[in-house]
């Protein structure tokens, strides 16, 4: 039978430890490309010796077309031996390496000795285990960022984000809030809030000339009424024939440029962030609506730009996977020291006083809990109770608003968005959101 992807790895491993020669291996790297290939490159210890082509065609047998040979060694070309070099410069090691040998007995090879480099050409933001680098500390002098994700859409998250908009408005906030999902937009109609361009634009622009340009992309919110004013909106951009043109040429990917590690979204986003800090009158709050799913822009806007996380999903096998995921990518990039997280169960029966609203808020606070503690507490030693309504995985309950489905702008519907579920919502936003500064 055939090797999957889940197998090439293990198997890899198992080739190697079970031959002799293996044994003077000082240091092995395994570098997966991006279509899932694999290719290996040895350092060997002093005064070892190992048969780079036996072990060369020991691989091919057992991993067939996922190997790419030739194995790189300490008698390769010149040349492999310079791309070795630059793969010993980059590689991370592979702390969880194991593999069942011949036995059938799972076994970890020696400490230290695998390494390995994964090539990717997305997903970046949700999968690296480096520290989340925010635009800007949380200081009273700069806005506060702020991303809605959910999982799965269609769970009311862009509607959280219009009344988290009107409730700061009427506090006297200046809010910005920005569609992050120019796949399938949908903000700029909700707000009513029509503008020249869009966020795609400026990502276009940026791309191909560094343009920071804020000229017409802004516009106000006119369906929240009195509160317009205050809270201005960047749509994805006109939906027109020029549209279709444009998204084809947005690069999601995280490739590198220059010695900047940041992709080109990367870098329009951050620039995007600045100007609009920069602006007058400066807003409070920046409200990213990210798009759902495991997308690049929604790892990026959770993990690089966002000083507070607002997790919002509802009572559902797919919900509570994704809910995990995304536990597990935050703890990959948080530390509890820097975490500002809100959960948000939307959804919920109406009646708080009924069994079934009992039944499954209890559940999804139990799988917050579960996940938070397997990915995000994972280190700490004073874990908190399950029922601490401040602690991070804790859900504010936000319950289902028929009126609140069937409609296509805000105008008709703005008080149903200051309800008491609504500014809970609110509140923990506001308080996760406090600068820290003095």
């Amino acid at each position: 039978m055939a090797l999957t992807f889940d197998e090439v790895l293990e198997e890899l491993l198992r080739t190697c430890e079970s031959r002799a020669d293996f044994a003077g291996v000082a240091r092995a790297t395994v570098v997966r490309d991006v279509r899932g290939r694999v290719r290996l490159a040895l350092e060997l210890g002093q005064g070892a010796r190992l048969d780079a082509d036996a072990l060369t065609s020991d691989l091919s047998r057992a991993l067939g077309s996922w190997f790419v040979p030739p194995v790189l060694g300490d008698r390769s070309t010149p040349d492999f031996r310079r791309v070795r070099s630059l793969v010993f410069e980059q590689h991370t090691p592979w702390a969880d390496a194991s593999y069942r040998n011949l036995a059938g007995e799972r076994t970890r090879p020696p400490d230290g000795r695998w390494h390995r480099l994964e090539r990717r050409l997305s997903k970046l933001d949700w999968v690296a285990p480096r520290k989340a680098q925010l635009p800007w500390k949380l200081r009273r002098t700069m806005p506060a960022v702020v991303t809605f994700y959910s999982f799965k859409g269609g769970v009311g998250r862009t509607t959280l984000v219009a009344s988290t908009a009107l409730q700061l408005a009427r506090e006297a906030k200046n809010v910005v809030v920005v569609d992050l999902d120019v796949e399938a937009p949908g903000v700029s109609s909700l707000l009513g809030a029509v503008s020249e361009r869009g966020l795609l634009d400026f990502l276009v622009d940026h791309a191909a000339v560094n343009a920071t340009s804020l000229d017409g992309l802004l516009a106000p919110a006119t369906a929240l009424g009195d509160e317009a004013s205050r809270v201005s909106v960047i749509g994805a951009g006109r939906l027109d024939a020029d549209y279709f043109e444009k998204l084809a040429r947005l690069d999601f990917i995280g490739a590198q440029l220059g010695g900047d590690d940041a992709s080109p979204v990367t870098q329009a986003l951050r620039q995007l962030l600045l100007a609009l800090a920069n602006r007058a009158p400066r807003p409070d709050y920046i409200l990213l609506d990210s798009r759902a799913g495991l997308h690049d822009v929604a790892g990026l806007s959770l993990h690089d730009l966002a000083h507070v996380d607002v997790l919002v999903g509802r009572d559902s096998d797919q919900g509570y996977r994704g809910l995990e995921l995304t536990a597990m990518a935050l703890g990959r990039r948080r530390t509890l020291d820097d975490l500002r997280c809100a959960v948000v169960q939307t959804m919920a029966p109406d009646d708080p006083t009924a069994e079934e609203y009992k039944r499954i808020t209890a559940e999804y606070r139990k799988r917050s809990y579960d996940a938070f503690v397997e990915h995000v507490y994972a280190d700490d030693d004073d874990l908190p109770e399950i029922d601490d309504d401040v602690s991070a995985h804790y859900p504010t309950v936000v319950r289902f608003q028929p009126r609140l489905v069937s409609f296509t702008t805000l105008t008709v519907r703005r008080e149903e968005l200051l309800g008491a579920d609504f500014v809970a919502v609110k509140d923990r936003i506001a308080a996760l959101c406090q600068p820290e500064d003095p």
